[in-house]
């Protein structure tokens, strides 16, 4: 399946590249030049943060959640904390990813599960170029692969044992194999894409509620006749479904509720949505403590929960934040709208990480250059996707709504729940496509600057310039002043 996703040339059919002649070949050959240079470019960069790691503990606590699991899945073939309680607290596919590492390269070999995520992020590269060369060009292709290989921030998560690498690359997957469904009458890509968004959703179960979405965007965009498509919808399903089947209805059976990847959904809904959610950083509800914990509210509401499984708290807790979204429906609207600035806020997880000493507490001089070089290359990014994205769509619209589909998905249900910073990592390559094709057209851009495209492109980008400025002044300089 990767292999023909791979492999497939994305400008060309293979009835062209039959005919082809010898000048064709040799321009062919010579556009790939730029990518392998990267490419090699890449595996330096990754080395050398590769020995800067290497040692280092895991100092993050979901990293420490994943090993344990990871340790017991290798040593007890129980997917627990503890090696005897079964749970369900977290996807299983990143836990079973670091186990495999673990059985071949010994247990707790980090430095081995961080060499891996490197190579997965050199694919992701790979993957990236392939997928912008389907939507625009080779050139932009390049470009894309080329602002991702050395994108800060994700440079940092490969060496990081968290599922950002593993989801980013079965993210863009998914998305190649339907931007190239759209431009093909092929059923096997709408196979391939339903298997790839559940072993996405197994990764993080953002996505298990996708398929429905994909499927009525199938219906309007695909351009095949009404059954074909209706065949098409069908098969996304059922793919899908095979693929989440066992490990649902091992959650069923050990929690006697429907439990289809995780038993976290109900209750981060309620962290972000309940009278002691924090207005400006919702997803530190899950710090609260005494009456104000979730758990403790959820529990004086209802004393009749006392012997439930997490997956039926899980589900209680679902009601009670559904509940609270009913009865205070303006302070949910000015809370999701803090989320969403908060879902596109700067990138500071690793700037804070440093600032506490993980890393290897490197010194003052270089957490500020690093905090330069990780807040300017995602404000150049996002900001350069904006007018990408609004002044340079590409020809194949169908393509171009997808993508934005994905990011308005993954923003939209961040911003019901309790939005970080972080959760919109996965989303770097597809908006570094769109930085590609500003930069790329960037003097036709600034010669459209007189246009209403160009205006709405700057308001956009300095309305969320603003948002990090006020964030940065009025909510987390303590912070930083802190951490310097």
């Amino acid at each position: 399946m990767l292999a023909a996703l791979l492999f497939e040339m994305p400008d060309k059919s293979a009835s062209q590249q039959e005919h082809s002649t010898p000048d064709q070949v040799k321009t062919l050959k010579t556009s790939l030049h730029p990518l392998l240079w990267i490419l090699i470019a890449g595996v330096a960069v990754r080395i050398l943060l590769l020995v800067w790691f290497a040692g280092l503990p895991l100092d993050i606590h979901d990293e420490r959640d994943y090993n344990a699991l990871a340790v017991n899945l290798v040593e007890t073939g129980q997917y627990s904390l503890d090696g005897h309680k079964p749970v369900s607290m977290r996807p299983p596919l990143y836990p079973a990813f670091v186990a495999g590492v673990y059985r071949l390269a010994g247990v707790e070999n980090f430095q081995a599960v961080r060499i891996l995520q490197a190579v997965i992020s050199l694919l992701n590269v790979i993957l990236l170029y392939c997928l912008a060369s389907e939507i625009y060009n080779r050139q932009i292709g390049t470009w894309a692969a080329g602002l991702f290989c050395f994108y800060p921030t994700m440079l940092g998560q490969n060496n990081l044992l968290l599922t950002e690498t593993l989801f980013t690359f079965w993210l863009t997957l998914v998305c190649l194999a339907v931007v190239r469904l759209l431009g093909r009458d092929s059923l096997g890509y709408v196979a391939a894409a339903g298997v790839l968004i559940g072993l996405a959703a197994l990764t993080r179960s953002i996505l298990w509620l996708f398929p429905p979405v994909l499927a009525v965007f199938i219906i309007v965009f695909w351009k095949q006749d009404f059954r074909r498509r209706l065949a098409a919808v069908g098969l996304l399903i059922c793919t899908f479904a095979v693929t989440i089947a066992p490990w649902a209805i091992r959650n069923t059976r050990l929690h006697h509720t429907l439990v289809t990847i995780d038993v976290m959904g109900g209750r981060n809904f309620m962290m972000g949505n309940y009278e002691h959610t924090p207005m400006w950083r919702a997803w530190d509800a899950i710090s609260m403590k005494g009456k104000e914990a979730w758990h403790h509210v959820l529990r004086s509401n209802r004393p009749e929960l006392g012997n439930l499984t997490q997956g039926q708290l899980d589900k209680a807790a679902l009601r009670c934040g559904l509940q609270f979204v009913l009865d205070h429906p303006w302070l949910t609207l000015r809370r999701d709208i803090v989320k969403f600035f908060t879902f596109w806020q700067l990138e500071r997880s690793f700037v804070a990480g440093m600032g506490q000493g993980f890393f290897g507490g490197p010194p003052v001089a270089v957490i500020v250059l690093l905090t330069i070089v990780i807040f300017g290359a995602y404000a150049a990014a996002v900001l350069l996707g904006i007018f990408g994205a609004v002044m340079v769509p590409p020809q194949s619209r169908p393509a171009y709504w997808f993508l934005l589909l994905v990011i308005a998905y993954m923003c939209g249900l961040h911003s019901l729940v309790f939005a970080h910073s972080r959760y919109h990592l996965p989303l770097v390559p597809l908006v570094l496509i769109f930085s590609a094709a500003a930069a790329v057209n960037f003097r036709e851009i600034w010669q459209r600057r007189s246009t209403r495209q160009f205006r709405t492109a700057a308001c956009l980008g300095g309305l969320l310039a603003c948002s990090w400025v006020w964030r940065i002044v009025a909510g987390d300089f303590h912070r930083y002043w802190d951490i310097l």
